[in-house]
């Protein structure tokens, strides 16, 4: 539309002589996308991008839709149709249709509904039973074209396989998986050359990507990736190399002061000189590119050229269909995807794996040098606190499925990045942005932070608390959250925006984990956390709420919440608490958070008790463990705490029994 209709100065004139035309970023404001969403979806029956919406002076709205042709055609009113038509009812019926959205207004307003919620067991059953009957055996995924890569989805699906990976349903729940996240790793959604993954793939085949790449679909992926990698005890070195490529592409992507931008582009300027962008441009390639930069080159005793256009599905005439490129600008156009194994493609070429791998390794810097000089997407670098705070939960998780220092040392950076720009008097910003000089500035206006902002990042504190044991973000954490209770909970749930926030007419709870989670699903399990680290009923009871104001969707399509049907068995079943006592530095302590690291554990709690002072011994248990011997560990399965383990040798028993 923004080709079709607003770049056209016949239908800008219309629009401005008789409009106030406002263009919205959704991720600035979720908000104001989500509650003419909801209007839209009501009228429509259906929702999307791009929306427009038509408005009273009341910001009440009074008809939309989606999508809208440049004239009329197939059906279908043309957009300067359409605003021709509200223009001469505004002027003919103008008090009437004030009426009217004031009543569509009052219509929107979101119902107060709390109920009991079935048993987690059913509701986990529910999902999977869907993700069954949907999934995609071979090619992988759910459903058919397009296909995204939800995190939320497949999360839930790793929650389900650790209950117990070994029953029929969680090899089941693991074959899934591994299929879906090779498929995805394979397929031209991820980016073989420039790294991460695209934004989601036009055809079931996880070939042809929409090009864009955003910064929340490479953090939740990264954690997927890792908790995977865990849950099947590391067996999988290609996942791992998955996890490394998802961290380049984030570190392309950084501010150097620790903070993570928010998106790419999908389209691009062909060539320099070029008048018109194109989608892909930057990423796709010419058969006769790709030889002019490998043909020389061999690995083995094949030339190289021809063992990555086997291994990657180089055509002469480009590898990407018509159906999947209806508009032409992938005609000749190669996305790279790979249709063979590593055995199959180095047979084919009398070469050794490893020799395959080193020489397709070699192919594929060579071709960034390439890309590089290319007209690059344009670059969305402003910075969303709640994007960070996915990040360094990713990042987290990586560390945990790797050992590698280099992730826990830049989930450490990313979170001082939020303490230094985005936190500002124990209140939060939404986003600050990339200036001209490099440095971080705020923008023109102070965005507002929303629930999501709050969620997420006492999300990723709290993983950092997990595994590093330090108060510091622990006590972000309790102050994030009372926060975020004074300015966004009501007893069903955590609206989106704040309380005096005067702009939208209607304040919503988000329902629905889409492409990032509902705000309320990840803080109703950051309540829990909370409330197994400090004991305080508050939490527990503020999480039940959470839990009984979702109850219609999560008894009656609970597919929709996967994320806070995780939070619910947490709160139906209980935790698993460790309580780490003592010098963080002792082996015994060293030792148990190594193994914690190692294996994937649902529902886990760590509580680190270094002194009598901690604001971790807070709860009457705690402190009671607090005044015992030390170095000590404590286990607490659902309800009910054991003995204290002091030795490294018996650790064994208790981590063979979980």
């Amino acid at each position: 539309m923004e080709k079709e209709s607003f770049e056209n100065e016949d239908t800008a004139k219309i629009l401005n002589d008789n409009f106030v035309a406002i263009k919205v970023d959704r991720e600035e404001r979720p908000d104001v996308d989500k509650l003419y969403m909801a209007f839209v979806v009501a009228a429509s029956g259906h929702g999307g991008w791009p929306m427009s919406v038509f408005l009273t002076p009341d910001l009440h709205p009074i008809t939309g839709g989606t999508y809208f042709p440049p004239d009329d055609n197939r059906g279908m009113l043309g957009f300067p149709t359409i605003l021709n038509m509200i223009r001469t009812e505004w002027q003919t019926e103008g008090e009437n249709l004030k009426r009217r959205g004031a009543q569509i207004i009052k219509l929107l307003q979101p119902e107060t509904t709390s109920g009991d919620v079935n048993r987690s067991e059913d509701v986990f059953n529910a999902i999977y039973s869907h993700k069954k009957t949907t999934f995609d055996k071979q090619l992988g995924g759910f459903g058919t074209a397009p296909k995204f890569p939800k995190a939320s989805d497949l999360d839930f699906l790793i929650s389900f396989a650790s209950n117990d990976p070994n029953s029929e349903d969680g090899k089941e729940c693991i074959k899934m998986l591994q299929k879906t996240l090779e498929s995805m790793d394979d397929g031209g959604i991820h980016d073989h050359i420039g790294n991460g993954f695209h934004r989601y793939s036009v055809d079931a085949e996880w070939h042809v990507p929409h090009f864009e790449k955003m910064l929340y679909d490479q953090s939740q992926l990264l954690a997927t990736y890792s908790d995977f990698h865990r849950l099947t005890e590391r067996k999988h070195e290609n996942i791992k190399y998955v996890i490394n490529d998802i961290f380049k592409y984030m570190e392309k992507i950084s501010h150097k002061d620790g903070g993570y931008y928010a998106a790419e582009d999908a389209d691009s300027l062909p060539v320099h000189d070029s008048s018109k962008k194109m989608e892909g441009a930057f990423c796709v390639w010419e058969k006769d590119e790709i030889k002019n930069v490998l043909k020389e080159k061999t690995v083995g005793d094949a030339n190289l050229f021809d063992v990555f256009c086997d291994y990657f599905d180089v055509e002469d005439n480009g590898n990407v269909s018509r159906s999947s490129d209806p508009h032409g600008e992938l005609r000749n156009k190669n996305v790279l995807r790979k249709l063979l194994t590593e055995e199959e493609c180095a047979t084919n070429h009398g070469i050794t794996i490893q020799q395959l791998r080193e020489g397709v390794q070699e192919a594929k810097e060579l071709l960034w040098k390439v890309r590089e000089k290319r007209p690059s997407p344009h670059l969305d670098s402003k910075m969303v606190t709640a994007w960070q705070g996915l990040a360094i939960s990713g990042l987290i998780k990586a560390y945990q499925a790797t050992n590698e220092m280099k992730y826990l040392k830049r989930a450490k950076k990313c979170a001082q990045f939020t303490a230094k720009y985005l936190e500002e008097n124990g209140e939060l910003k939404r986003s600050v942005y990339l200036g001209s000089n490099g440095e971080v500035e705020q923008g023109n206006q102070k965005m507002k932070a929303f629930s999501d902002d709050y969620a997420f990042l006492i999300q990723g504190l709290l993983d950092l608390y997990t595994v590093l044991g330090k108060s510091e973000y622990l006590e972000r954490s309790i102050r994030l959250q009372k926060t975020c209770d004074d300015k966004f909970w009501n007893e069903n749930g955590y609206f989106i925006s704040e309380k005096d926030n005067e702009e939208v007419s209607v304040r919503m709870i988000e329902d629905q984990d889409g492409a990032e989670p509902t705000a309320t699903s990840i803080a109703s399990n950051n309540l829990l956390r909370l409330f197994d680290i400090l004991e305080k009923d508050e939490y527990k009871e503020k999480a039940n709420k959470c839990f009984r104001g979702a109850s219609e969707r999560l008894n009656k399509v609970p597919i929709v919440l996967p994320k806070m049907a995780i939070a619910l068995q947490r709160w139906q079943l209980g935790s698993t608490t460790f309580v780490l006592l003592g010098d963080p530095e002792s082996d015994l302590l060293v030792e148990t958070r190594r193994r914690l690291n190692q294996k994937l554990i649902e529902n886990l709690s760590v509580v680190h008790i270094r002194s009598e002072d901690d604001v971790s011994v807070s709860g009457t248990s705690h402190n009671a463990m607090s005044h015992g011997p030390q170095p000590a560990v404590y286990v607490c399965k659902g309800f009910t705490c054991g003995l204290p383990t002091r030795k490294i040798d018996d650790l064994n028993k208790i981590f063979e029994n979980l």
